[in-house]
């Protein structure tokens, strides 16, 4: 029924064409600011605690390498899904004060805001994780691609059901319900590194390798799905 009261309300609140349009866009002072001068300017609006875990998860990961003796891939293997917290808690922070409809009337649309937001963050922590790559080649004795798909795993996984239970919830309750998905994938990773540590062996690299792709995609489409969901208000 969902889409029938969809073209219901399109209907019903059918707003007529508008004339002249294009002149009237003209006429307004629309300042102009570079690609570059706007991530800068959204990377300020990131919240404070979402650069925080990222900072702990790098400082924990080298403290436990330096102190602990033990293969460090499975520990950043299970700390990477608090790194996509952070960029899943960014995607619902607009629903979460309830200014999604304002800043979808601003100069910037929301698509693009949200866009540069989860770049920001993502780079960020895949710039992490490229830091870390070196301690786990150092902890163990694996292919840099091997170990790679190993710590990405968790985080696309992660990213992809955050963002589609960011969709599924609203406001408060989506950010306590992603960072329990956060906390079970990470507990999983320590559950089969005990349990069943064959599943980090090299035939079971191809099920890792579609496991990552696949979430990848879902990161996709999730997102996309997040950003016409909301437009679809305007």
């Amino acid at each position: 029924m969902k889409p029938i009261w969809k073209q219901g309300l399109k209907d019903a609140f059918h707003a007529p064409p508008a004339q002249r349009k294009r002149e009237f866009i003209q006429t307004l002072d629309q300042g102009q600011i570079s690609v570059r001068a706007f991530a800068v300017q959204q990377a300020a609006y990131i919240r404070k605690w979402n650069w925080g875990v990222s900072a702990a998860v790098f400082i924990l990961s080298l403290a436990a390498a330096e102190w602990v003796s033990m293969d460090m891939l499975w520990g950043i293997s299970a700390l990477a899904p608090l790194l996509a917290l952070t960029v899943v808690s960014e995607c619902g922070r607009s629903e979460f004060y309830q200014m999604a409809e304002l800043e979808m009337a601003t100069q910037f649309s929301l698509r693009s805001v949200l866009l540069v937001r989860l770049v920001v963050l993502g780079v960020e922590n895949l710039v992490i994780l490229g830091l870390l790559a070196p301690v786990v080649l150092w902890k163990s004795c694996l292919h840099p691609l091997q170990a790679g798909v190993y710590i990405l795993t968790p985080f696309l996984l992660t990213a992809g059901i955050g963002l589609y239970l960011m969709r599924r919830f609203r406001q408060q309750e989506a950010i306590y319900v992603c960072a329990g998905a956060a906390v079970l994938v990470s507990f999983s990773v320590f559950f089969f590194q005990s349990v069943y540590p064959q599943i980090y062996r090299e035939g079971y690299l191809a099920w890792w390798l579609a496991v990552m792709l696949l979430s990848a995609g879902a990161v996709v489409r999730q997102y996309q799905k997040i950003v016409y969901g909301m437009e679809e208000f305007v």
